[in-house]
């Protein structure tokens, strides 16, 4: 029915207007349709009474005139109510946008649009239903009372009228959440002849209730004693109040007077319902009154503890916002921040969001803390509410510096409020707008946000867009705030996903023309070189940024730890430098890896184990020595036996292939077997000892051999009745440096009884030997005392007894003992080791010691 009241409008209503169908909601006599203006998109509500509601009704009681007069009565009170909206302009009156017209069927005129009626908001609420756009609670239930008593005193005071009909169906709730009067129809103004007698008009059972004075709502004098004042609307006021928390009012005279007036005293005990708030009830017991007299006026409920507390008064005071000075407006901004999570979610969005956009464009000094706390409440906004309410408003800030440094703040509410291509084709141009901003704070705003927006970016426009704006920014700039915060967004760029092409020919060459040498500067550019080194090539880490980083590192101003952070990263690029290069080298020489391939040895465990543990060099053999201890060292390994093998001290050792052989701290020449071999060796005083070796037999040292002795055994002579019996010694070595042990160089087989060595003139060394503290107690050794003699161990008393000191100076011993061994035995002896005669002499040799000397040698 409704919809073809609509269709039937041939007016403006219905050409420049589009219609939602169906209806929104039904508020009293009137449909309320949802509508757009078609050529603005404007949104608004359209009001539409259907005529042949009421003509169609049958009545017996009277004649089909008497009901087309009664119901011409009807629609005349319908075109009333709008007549007075076209009149009365106020923000608590509910906005007329086209006047009222009329058709044969219908009655319609548009206003602003409204989202339901308080009808719908109380039965909502009695029904329990939560959640909803239209769901309010007690803060928005103050500011829409407050904002109703704001209506009534320009209605009592300024225009002189008495609504008479309020009623929750005459009260809308716009988009942003305000209460709106209407439901002029049974409005009354006072004259000046003082007549306030009014009568109610009676119920007509013939048409709908809708349409007919609602007693539930009408104040006793009213209704009683017929008398009209301003005072009646503030008994509704009470009325609304009640059925607002209660889900229905006071009264229920169901239509009739009489029954209104039996009930009324009863009526107005209001008793305490755990529904209504305490603080309820002070203002119900003023309102709820038999007495006008008795009832506070609209001016002074606005006064009333029931709107005093901070939420409320932050309302009116935005609402009386553009009549505020500069000075109050900037510290309400600044402080509305603290009191917006007060707030609740529908409020914020639907009463103080529109009201900051709507200042947005007045003062443009306030937009940086009008945008602040828009962008606060958006937080609380899905992604679909933000990109319809806010997002056209971030648009208009592109080019102004407030708004602009706000949005760079708040970048990270934008970002989780908008999707990937709004992101990029609304809220990107505001950062290339503000990197080409002249203002140095703003640019550095703009370059610390870029490391955050990366991610909603995609390689192309990071590339392309951004790229390019940071590296003007970063040549150009003589900030050094910006540069530093240039190197942070490059940061950024390449965590985001900047190619290895653009790093490498475009950021390089960038970094490397850098003039500054302020140390902050250069430590940010040492962190982008850090994320520069894993991506580019290593040729262009050896020729362009280890160059540079060394530029850097040596200037003055840096700190010792900066430096050293600036070597690490050095030494880090030159490691990687060098290892890929050397593979690169040998991947382009085939040969060189032939020749220095790793020969195998059969075994391919052990030929593993050795590689990955570090014991086989590039070219698979032993690492090089270069240095004699550490080729002794290698050549000891080789003849020192290990727990595992099977050593004989019968092995003989492999011949020499060169006349001379160097060792550590000791020379071995030997170059036939018959010749004598002359051993030297430095004591720690650095006085030479020396002597002669003439083996008996064939043998002679190999040069593969050291002159360490076994570590698995030893033979050492003891001397018994003239015979030396050897015998295994646990000793690890048997080699001495000290005068008063002669060290053994190696071990040999004989196949000789008897040896014999001579060694030529000992040097007796000034500081104390392993045996002896003094030279003299050494020689004292020599001589068979027995606190100083190391021969103890080796020498018998009798054979020590037999010493002697020849006149010559040298020292004479008994002949060597011989080993007796059967036929075919093999004599184990140890070359160097016999019983020799010893002669100390001074650095200095005279030639008689050296007689002395060659007697002895030609007794062995």
């Amino acid at each position: 029915m409704f919809s073809s009241a609509i269709k039937s409008l041939s007016s403006n209503i219905s050409s420049h207007y589009s219609i939602s169908q169906p209806a929104a909601f039904q508020a009293g006599p009137w449909s309320v349709y949802d509508a757009r203006r078609r050529n603005t998109g404007n949104p608004v509500s359209v009001f539409t009474f259907d005529k042949r509601k009421i003509l169609s009704q049958n009545s017996r009681a009277g004649s089909v005139a008497t009901l087309r007069q009664d119901a011409e009565e009807m629609c005349a009170r319908l075109r009333k109510e709008a007549g007075y909206l076209a009149k009365l302009r106020h923000p608590a009156i509910l906005e007329l946008v086209e006047p009222v017209e009329e058709g044969r069927s219908s009655i319609s005129f548009v206003t602003e649009r409204v989202t339901a009626c308080l009808t719908s908001v109380i039965e909502r609420k009695a029904s329990g239903r939560t959640g909803s756009d239209d769901e309010v609670d007690e803060v928005e239930i103050q500011k829409g009372l407050l904002q109703l008593a704001k209506g009534l005193e320009f209605l009592h005071y300024s225009a002189g009228i008495v609504h008479t009909g309020l009623v929750p169906s005459a009260v809308f709730v716009n988009a942003k959440s305000d209460w709106k009067l209407s439901g002029l129809g049974f409005a009354h103004e006072l004259r000046n002849d003082d007549s306030r007698e009014y009568f109610v008009p009676p119920y007509d059972p013939r048409f709908p209730p809708s349409l007919q004075f609602n007693l539930d709502y009408s104040a006793p004098e009213l209704v009683i004693d017929h008398l009209i004042d301003p005072a009646n609307d503030m008994f509704s006021i009470g009325c609304l109040i009640h059925a607002i928390y209660s889900s229905r009012p006071p009264l229920n005279a169901n239509r009739n007077p009489v029954t209104y007036k039996n009930t009324i005293s009863q009526s107005l005990r209001i008793s305490r319902d755990p529904r209504f708030p305490n603080y309820i009830f002070e203002v119900l017991s003023q309102l709820l009154t038999r007495r006008p007299t008795d009832r506070m006026s609209s001016r002074d409920f606005q006064d009333t503890k029931y709107f005093d507390n901070i939420l409320i008064n932050t309302i009116r005071f935005l609402d009386a916002f553009p009549a505020k000075t500069a000075s109050e407006r900037q510290a309400f901004m600044r402080g509305l921040s603290r009191v917006l999570p007060q707030f609740p979610n529908s409020v914020q969005q639907k009463k103080l969001l529109p009201t900051l956009l709507d200042e947005l464009d007045k003062d443009e000094s306030m937009i940086g803390p009008i945008m602040t706390n828009v962008l606060e409440i958006g937080k609380t906004m899905s992604q679909m509410s933000f990109s319809q309410k806010i997002l056209p408003g971030l648009k208009r800030m592109k080019d102004l510096p407030s708004g602009q440094a706000v949005l760079l703040d708040k970048i990270e509410i934008i970002k989780s409020r908008v999707n990937g291509r709004e992101f990029t084709e609304d809220i990107l141009p505001l950062i290339h707008n503000a990197l080409s901003s002249q203002s140095p704070s703003i640019q550095e705003k703009t370059l610390n946000t870029i490391p955050q927006i990366t991610a909603n970016l995609d390689f192309q426009t990071i590339k392309s867009e951004l790229f390019p704006q940071v590296s003007a920014v970063f040549a150009q700039t003589s900030s050094l705030a910006v540069k530093v915060a240039a190197l942070h967004a490059l940061q950024g760029l390449i965590s985001g996903g900047l190619d290895k092409y653009t790093i490498s020919e475009k950021l390089v060459p960038l970094l490397r023309g850098m003039k500054t040498r302020e140390p902050t500067v250069i430590m940010c550019a040492l962190d982008v070189y850090k994320l520069v080194m894993p991506i580019v090539e290593s040729s262009v880490l050896a020729t362009d940024v280890i160059p540079h980083m060394w530029a850097m590192a040596v200037s003055p101003l840096l700190k010792v730890d900066q430096f050293r952070d600036f070597m690490v990263v050095v030494h880090k690029a030159s490691d990687r430098v060098e290892i890929e290069h050397a593979r690169k080298l040998t991947e382009l020489d085939p040969e060189h890896g032939k020749r220095n391939a790793v020969p195998s040895t059969g075994d391919v465990e052990a030929d593993f184990e050795a590689l990955v543990l570090g014991r086989t060099s590039i070219n698979g053999n032993k690492e090089s020595v270069s240095s004699p201890s550490l080729t002794n060292s290698i050549n000891n390994s080789r003849l020192a036996p290990q727990d595992n093998e099977d050593f004989e001290w019968g092995d003989r050792p492999p011949q020499p292939t060169t006349n001379s052989i160097r060792t550590q701290g000791m020379k071995l020449q030997s170059s036939r077997p018959t010749l004598s071999t002359v051993r030297t060796h430095k004591t720690p005083g650095q006085q030479q000892v020396s002597w002669k070796v003439q083996p008996m037999s064939t043998s002679t040292l190999s040069p593969q051999r050291s002159l360490q002795a076994p570590a698995a055994a030893t033979r050492t002579p003891s001397m018994s009745n003239g015979s030396a019996v050897w015998g295994s010694s646990s000793t690890s070595s048997v080699r001495s440096t000290s005068i008063g042990s002669v060290g053994l160089s190696s071990s040999t087989n004989t196949t000789q009884s008897t040896l014999t060595e001579t060694l030529s003139t000992p040097v007796l060394s000034p500081t104390a030997s392993t045996f002896g503290s003094t030279a003299s107690n050494a020689f004292a050794g020599l001589l068979g005392v027995q606190e100083a003699n190391p021969w103890n161990s080796v020498i018998s008393p009798s054979t020590r007894s037999s010493t002697s000191i020849g006149s010559s100076g040298g020292i004479s011993f008994p002949p060597p003992p011989s080993v007796q061994k059967s036929a075919g035995e093999t004599s184990n002896t140890s070359s160097g080791f016999g019983l020799p005669q010893l002669v100390p002499q001074p650095a200095q040799q005279t030639q008689q010691q050296k007689n002395g000397m060659d007697k002895y040698a030609s007794l062995l």
